[in-house]
């Protein structure tokens, strides 16, 4: 079986959790007899041994309408401001807009040239390019929901080009695969979509024992310190406003703690602003925007690793965490809650008891040394081997209808 899969980044240039899922998955599903070619919109390194086209290159067509009912993006070249003047938000820049129909056009023409069974298109920025693809060549399309506009915007108040490819692409999905049943209510609730085209196949995690890295941040733990760690992007999706505002009522208690964020995202100049205000410059500490071995020594140096995100259609950080053999708490709020039991659990907006749960994690041992322990043996389920089976099930099932 041949895969034609549109995504929009991979490790080692990745944005986010959508990149590594990404790799997971590819790397699995080609070690199960799956013949995956990726289609990326430009050229990048890129670490896996699948077969990967780059739609930047000279020899891919460029001209190419998108045969669907969505009119390209019309617009300068400008970035769009937080809210437009009338009152709408935007999130996303009027360029990376552009950038996805013009991948659309090129899907187009790769999907012309290509042999293969069927399209899997991996979050809103590749949609385009699974549907163009799915025009030109008559195959089924599957589309693997990473996150919604409802998630990135943490709101109402969502980007009204981005649902707009969103709903019209679910509508000529064949197939949708949603990381949790969180985003599957999502995407049938705001899209109006028929809950029998949408299942739910969590994202998995490497299994394997993980290198141990040097420690760092030594000279607090000399200091007797203990250290709380949030990982990823400084976004209002994520909550990380919440987060210091449980640091500030931790650190009433316990003073030493020291909070550690890494990440970056345009809500950094705000949370910066507001650790100052609440008189937490001396227990925050601002790491920057941690990938791979630093990550990953990061993971390994704290004490507890927290994801106090607002709207979370999955969430890979608490299972890296635990796989470093460091205990979490995560929002309820989050798919990665449906799948894993051995972590602590908070409504986002809850700041006093994510603030009573980060002081328990810390004052107990037992508690802490639990939680690793039966975490790890979770994690053993949700292996992205596992994950690769139910979606060639899906492959399958697909074709089958498709055939018949």
């Amino acid at each position: 079986m041949k895969v034609l899969t549109f995504g929009w980044d991979f490790p080692p240039h990745t944005a986010g959790g959508l990149g590594m899922a990404c790799q997971g998955l590819t790397r699995e599903l080609a070690a199960q007899g799956i013949e995956v070619v990726f289609v990326l919109p430009k050229s990048q390194e890129v670490h896996s041994s699948a077969r990967f086209i780059f739609a930047d290159v000279e020899n891919v067509a460029t001209v190419y309408q998108v045969p669907s009912g969505i009119a390209p993006y019309q617009g300068s070249q400008s970035v769009v401001e937080v809210y437009d003047q009338r009152g709408v938000r935007r999130l996303y820049s009027r360029t990376l807009l552009q950038e996805v129909y013009a991948y659309a056009h090129k899907a187009a023409a790769i999907a012309k040239e290509e042999e293969f069974d069927l399209i899997h298109a991996h979050d809103w920025t590749a949609y385009l390019a699974g549907v163009a693809a799915k025009i030109a060549s008559g195959k089924p399309l599957i589309l693997h929901v990473h996150a919604t506009a409802f998630d990135q915007a943490a709101s109402e108040q969502v980007d009204p080009e981005v649902y707009k490819i969103e709903k019209e692409a679910f509508a000529q999905a064949d197939h949708i695969v949603a990381v949790s049943a969180f985003t599957k209510r999502i995407v049938v609730d705001r899209y109006a979509i028929d809950p029998e085209k949408v299942e739910v196949v969590h994202n998995g995690i490497d299994t394997q024992e993980v290198p141990r890295y040097e420690p760092t941040l030594q000279e607090l733990r000399v200091q007797g310190k203990k250290i709380v760690l949030y990982h990823g992007r400084i976004t209002v999706q994520k909550g990380v406003d919440y987060f210091v505002q449980a640091a500030k009522r931790v650190v009433e208690y316990d003073p030493n703690v020291i909070f550690v964020i890494s990440g970056k995202g345009d809500m950094a100049g705000q949370i910066m602003q507001q650790v100052a205000a609440l008189g937490l410059s001396s227990h925050v500490l601002f790491a920057g925007d941690l990938w791979y071995e630093d990550r990953d020594r990061m993971y390994q140096s704290v004490d507890l690793v927290v994801m106090p995100s607002v709207s979370e259609p999955f969430g890979l950080v608490p299972l890296e965490a635990i796989q470093h053999g460091t205990p979490s708490l995560i929002s309820k709020q989050s798919g990665v809650s449906e799948v894993i039991t051995h972590v602590l659990k908070v409504d986002f907006w809850d700041t006093e008891e994510m603030a009573n749960k980060i002081l328990s994690a810390l004052r107990y041992p037992v508690l802490r040394h639990q939680l690793k322990r039966e975490g790890k043996k979770e994690l053993l389920r949700l292996s992205w081997k596992n994950v690769a089976q139910k979606v060639i099930h899906i492959y399958k099932r697909l074709l089958e209808w498709f055939s018949s």
